[in-house]
């Protein structure tokens, strides 16, 4: 990843820290430690195996994840570090494998977070380095574990309650991915309107320079010897409906649409919650996806289905709040690669059975 840029961007907001320091008197400080955890079994069933293949049907599992984080609060500079520690019973990168399914190493200490962000106003936010996704995206478009690098500019309204009301967002990032993507570029542009029972939100994404993303980085995408064939300028809309009371639901629509090519360019995501395990003491929560081929690029989309583009699959997803800032999880996936160029496999649905532990701190 281009750490350079990182360091040029953290680098470049320490003069404004320091000049506003020395002649403002009433300056506003803050730190904040924070962060979350991850403790992860799972069992796989039914993989499809090729004839002739060494590939089991069964497996099985752990992974342990700890992502700490220091924020540093400045007057109207936020100055964020963390990092992302991984231990996974299996080493999914010794031997490099052809393909590669998971969106982390799976034996790592690395740097997840380092950024600056300057919010002069309340109506405008920039931020630079390597920072959270600021946007109302779902996993369907972007994995919530990996990180834009660059820049992004926000400019909102909310309103006395502090829900945002309007939103519109420019974002440029390179070398966003765990492993090598150094000259791979995304450009995103969004607007957001709504409020707390309802809201929409409209993207263009649009990513470049594919040619430098890792061989071993999930490719489901048309490719011809190894390469990509298709660009992507993807059209995304999000709906999402709200009712909060004595029982907290959701409704979340997300449909995608790549106008760069004609066929396998769509993909729905629908999820739906009943129940909080923050305001409550447990949680339903069910998805239904069906992707196409080229609907997004692979690379970037959730790691959870195993296949980021060409699947369809349901998940279920039962949660307890255990203690006041962890929860437990109990989780069924139903999914099958339906634009598999094996034809015998895009009908065979493959089962996944996850226990896990959230933990925030």
């Amino acid at each position: 990843m281009n750490r350079s840029l990182v360091a040029a961007v953290l680098l470049a907001g320490l003069p404004i820290a320091s000049e506003a320091q020395s002649s403002q008197s009433s300056q506003q400080y803050s730190f904040k430690f924070q962060g979350d955890a991850l403790g992860r079994y799972e069992w796989t069933r039914d993989f499809f195996a090729p004839a002739g293949t060494e590939i089991p049907p069964n497996e099985t599992r752990y992974r342990l994840q700890a992502r700490p984080r220091v924020e540093l609060g400045i007057s109207s500079l936020l100055f964020g570090v963390g990092g992302e520690f991984n231990y996974s019973e299996d080493e999914n990168t010794e031997p490099p494998p052809a393909l590669l399914r998971d969106n982390y190493k799976s034996r790592e200490a690395r740097l997840d977070l380092a950024f600056v962000s300057f919010k002069p106003v309340d109506w405008l936010q920039i931020q630079g380095g390597r920072f959270e996704m600021p946007f109302g995206l779902t996993e369907m478009i972007w994995d919530k574990d990996l990180r834009p690098q660059g820049g992004a500019i926000t400019f909102a309204k909310k309103d006395k309650s502090g829900n945002t009301r309007f939103a519109a967002t420019g974002l440029y990032a390179q070398g966003s991915h765990v492993f090598d993507d150094e000259k791979a570029r995304m450009f995103l542009g969004q607007l957001h309107v709504g409020g707390a029972s309802a809201s929409l939100t409209g993207s263009y994404i649009e990513w470049s320079k594919l040619g430098e993303i890792e061989p071993m980085i999930r490719r489901q995408n048309t490719r011809l010897a190894g390469l990509y064939v298709n660009e992507y300028k993807v059209v995304d809309g999000v709906v999402r409906l709200t009712k909060d009371g004595q029982l907290h639901t959701q409704l979340v629509i997300d449909y995608c649409w790549n106008t760069a090519v004609d066929r396998d360019n769509r993909g729905l995501w629908i999820g739906v919650v009943a129940g909080s395990t923050e305001t409550a003491k447990a949680k339903l929560e069910y998805t239904y996806a069906s992707v196409g081929k080229d609907a997004t690029l692979a690379a970037y989309a959730t790691d959870d289905f195993f296949w980021a583009t060409g699947w369809e699959g349901h998940r279920g997803d039962v949660g307890l709040r255990v203690a006041a800032k962890a929860t437990a999880h109990g989780i069924l996936q139903y999914q099958r690669f339906k634009d598999s160029a094996r034809l015998a496999e895009q009908d065979h649905w493959v089962k996944r059975y996850r226990a896990e532990l959230r933990v925030k701190f």
